[in-house]
């Protein structure tokens, strides 16, 4: 299934699923990393290269640079707005996976060499979102 189909993320969200599956969590992954590359409303090359490298080596697979533009553009906002779709999957996540969503976002933002005002808010608002601190965001283990 390509990764920018977002079937089982819009089948949890909208049919209220108990749980979120190895596949949702993708989906959310590439959607999130996805979105970052236009939250400063410009997509610099280096960020499409760095989504493709950050899937590739969490997720495994291989996406195309059209395929992200797509998803940044996703006809799935149009139905609700990001936050809410992360607010309502979280939970139903696993910590190491709301984890390294943010950990890839921050590969994906510092792409270009220049984090913008509107990537630091995007940034603040997944993380907020996955029910994640700032703690969590920083990679610090607390014991």
């Amino acid at each position: 299934m390509p990764l920018t189909n977002f079937s089982r993320l819009t089948k949890l969200f909208r049919e209220q699923e108990v749980t979120a599956d190895e596949e949702v969590y993708r989906e959310l992954f590439v959607l999130v990393l996805s979105r970052a590359t236009d939250a400063d409303a410009y997509t610099h090359p280096a960020e499409i290269a760095s989504v493709q490298a950050v899937i590739k080596e969490y997720l495994g697979e291989d996406i195309s640079s059209s395929d992200i533009r797509t998803a940044a553009l996703s006809k799935l906002y149009e139905s609700a707005p990001l936050h809410k779709y992360l607010a309502e999957v979280a939970p139903r996540l696993s910590r190491p996976q709301r984890v390294s969503i943010i950990r890839g976002l921050v590969e994906v933002l510092k792409a270009d060499g220049n984090v913008s005002s509107g990537e630091a808010e995007f940034f603040n608002m997944v993380t907020m979102a996955l029910g994640l601190t700032a703690a969590d965001a920083a990679g610090l283990a607390v014991e």
